[in-house]
């Protein structure tokens, strides 16, 4: 076997669970193409010092308990604020050791925040520095910083907004969203298998549920709100990280036969045995949802970045929002009575689908260290 001739740096960091997923997925990507070693950095954990080592921690409790404060954090952080100034003191000599150690011709960027700080440390040793956007729509301008070589956005208007921030023109690609090859593979177990396996009826129409890495103070009520609709429905529930949310929606007293369960791994079969998918409005999420071709309701927006991937998805008819409980009721109570309605809609959701787009960027990164 060729030994890869290329090294790259993904740096990922666990606040919510989009930035993890597409991390893995450039990076098992790039790794496929036998150009490239590589290997991921956490960069808050592994390169930072307190208090920055406690970010995914505090990220988990605001968007879990406090959205709202979340929200303005999102807000105020976009209105001036030099992340290179804010972060610098606790990131700037981890990121130059991690560089250091590791030596990548190339690095990977899925997060927003730390990229002016990653070219810093990254010109020192000649490494290209390629940042992987992980919103659809109306993105942070920290995702923008001097000295990154090249942008992928997922959508034309994602591509404007970097360009508003400061990307030259020619340095932003539009390609998708990367996601895991799972999602964009329909072969493997039957519907009837999948269901079996969670201990659930193949008769029956089903609803699969996604909450985020780390649900929402919304979650366990609207959740509430579907199972109690009949006894002809079954949920499943995928609880992330919250392991209080899964606790709780176990002892639910429901009409509807109900299972809940915590990370897992197999999410593409699940989507693929659902009928109807409610979930959050994750940038990874939907993505992910519209490669195996589900039928999308939103029932739940993290204010800041999810909005704008709701607003995309809306404009486009990919997805149905159902702002609160009785909405959702209303939304899944019709899909379930019209197999039309949920075909439309997942095909709609499909349009959207980029289920190579994680390969295409490493070979787009490949091509552009060769």
């Amino acid at each position: 076997m060729t030994r890869p001739s290329r090294r790259a740096l993904v740096v990922y960091s666990r606040v919510g669970g989009g930035h993890l997923s597409a991390a893995r997925a450039i990076a098992y990507e790039l790794e496929s193409s036998e150009q490239c070693a590589v290997s991921l950095a956490d960069v808050y954990v592994e390169c930072g010092r307190f208090p920055v080592t406690q970010f995914p921690a505090a990220y988990a409790r605001l968007t879990r308990h406090h959205p709202m404060l979340w929200s303005t954090i999102y807000a105020v952080s976009a209105q001036g604020l030099n992340p290179k100034v804010a972060l610098g003191p606790f990131l700037r000599a981890g990121l130059r050791r991690v560089i250091e150690e590791r030596r990548p011709d190339v690095v990977v960027s899925v997060l927003p925040g730390v990229n002016g700080l990653l070219a810093e440390a990254a010109k020192r040793s000649g490494a290209r520095v390629e940042v992987v956007l992980t919103d659809w729509h109306s993105v942070h301008r920290f995702w923008v910083a001097r000295g990154v070589h090249q942008y992928t956005a997922p959508t034309e208007s994602a591509r404007l907004d970097c360009i508003r921030f400061g990307a030259p023109p020619d340095a932003v690609g539009v390609v998708g969203l990367p996601i895991r090859r799972e999602f964009g593979v329909q072969a493997g177990s039957s519907r009837a298998r999948r269901l079996a396996e969670i201990g659930l009826d193949l008769d029956r129409f089903t609803v699969l549920v996604m909450v985020g890495a780390e649900g929402s103070p919304h979650a366990f009520q609207n959740i509430a709100s579907v199972a109690c609709m009949t006894h002809d429905i079954q949920l499943l529930v995928v609880c992330g990280h919250n392991d209080e949310l899964r606790r709780d929606v176990q002892r639910l007293r429901a009409a509807s036969t109900i299972r809940a369960v915590g990370f897992v791994d197999n999410v593409a079969d699940l989507m693929r045995a659902a009928d109807v998918v409610v979930t959050k409005a994750g940038g990874l999420t939907l993505a992910e949802a519209f490669a195996c071709r589900a039928a999308v309701v939103v029932h739940d927006v993290l204010p800041g970045q999810e909005a704008g991937n709701l607003d995309y998805v809306l404009g486009c008819r990919a997805a149905l929002y159902a702002p609160d409980p009785e909405a959702l009721v209303r939304i899944v109570s019709d899909l379930r009575a019209s197999p039309d309605m949920r075909a439309a809609l997942a095909e709609r959701g499909a349009r959207l689908a980029r289920p190579d787009a994680a390969r295409q960027i490493a070979r787009n990164i490949v091509s552009r260290l060769l």
